[in-house]
């Protein structure tokens, strides 16, 4: 940057008057005259040496980066496993890290039995993710869950509990079925069996007794 005509004419005129203490114009003697010429000289020469100073000096305030700021900030904890968070302190927590916050709750098919033991407006999730890096001003959706849904996480927990005890039963009582099957099945195999072993032990008898009889005629 370089000074202009007239700021170097502003520092003469400046000069002039504080030297002539405003009566320049009514110089009389030569020797006054001589000793303003020689002024302005000597202000002339040191214009000369201070501008590139003050050129310089100014390009170095004009061309200085500006400092940068950070304008992000991480988001907290909100549903930290063991630190359970309700809305009004996430609220909070956001809020006070310089960040806009919505809201949006559980819808009733998004019960599941894991929010049964979740406490009411419990927050369990938000977007952006908590741990993320964002800048101030920016809204944080914070999704949370209702006493009505806990209700019915807990309905759905108990139903399973039912059907996986409906189903044990049933399986215990198939492998009592398949044992008294298995038993009666061998019993019939032994009856079987023995009756099998009867008839030949009688028929073998009776041809005893038969050559029994025909040794006794002879």
């Amino acid at each position: 940057m370089r000074l202009s005509d007239g700021a170097h004419f502003f520092i003469c005129y400046r000069f002039l008057l504080e030297y002539g203490k405003g009566d320049c114009i009514e110089m009389k003697s030569n020797k006054n005259i001589s000793g303003v010429i020689g002024a302005i000289g000597a202000v002339g020469g040191l214009i000369t040496a201070v501008t590139p100073l003050v050129e310089k000096a100014i390009d170095n305030v004009q061309n200085k980066p500006t400092e940068k700021i950070d304008t992000k900030v991480i988001i907290p904890d909100l549903y930290r496993k063991g630190f359970p968070i309700d809305l009004e302190q996430a609220e909070e927590l956001l809020t006070e890290c310089g960040l806009k916050v919505s809201k949006s709750k559980l819808r009733m098919k998004e019960a599941d039995p894991k929010y049964r033991d979740y406490e009411d407006t419990q927050v369990i999730d938000s977007n952006p993710k908590q741990g993320t890096k964002v800048k101030i001003g920016t809204t944080v959706c914070l999704r949370y869950i209702t006493a009505e849904i806990i209700e019915e996480s807990q309905k759905i927990f108990d139903n399973d509990i039912r059907i996986k005890q409906k189903a044990k039963e049933q399986k215990v009582a198939e492998k009592q079925e398949q044992k008294e099957h298995f038993k009666k099945s061998v019993s019939e195999t032994m009856d079987s069996a023995k009756s099998g072993l009867g008839k030949i032990f009688k028929k073998d008898q009776k041809a005893i007794e038969t050559e029994k009889g025909e040794t006794i005629d002879e």
